[in-house]
């Protein structure tokens, strides 16, 4: 059975993520670690988010989203694996 957090995500953000079915975006530290992102690499990836858009406070309102860590996900898949996140 696939969680309602799995199914309303599931579309081209999710496309190629293994996404699980009970995946609960309400416990953000526990879906980025499921999803694959660690603290770490989470904080790269917010740090890459407000060097590019340029305000804080709109990178503070696209990190607060339910869906970030599926975004920080992606952001992480795209970057050609997780050796560009280490320091």
């Amino acid at each position: 059975m696939v969680g309602a957090d799995a199914r309303s995500v599931w579309g081209p953000l999710t496309e190629g993520l293994t996404v699980p079915n009970d995946l609960d975006l309400s416990d953000r530290p526990a879906a980025l670690e499921r999803l694959g992102v660690s603290p770490a690499a989470n904080g790269r990836l917010v740090t890459i988010g407000k060097k590019n858009i340029g305000s804080e406070r709109d990178t503070a309102l696209l990190v607060s989203t339910r869906a970030w860590p599926l975004l920080a996900a992606r952001m992480a898949d795209v970057a050609r694996g997780p050796e560009w996140l280490c320091p």
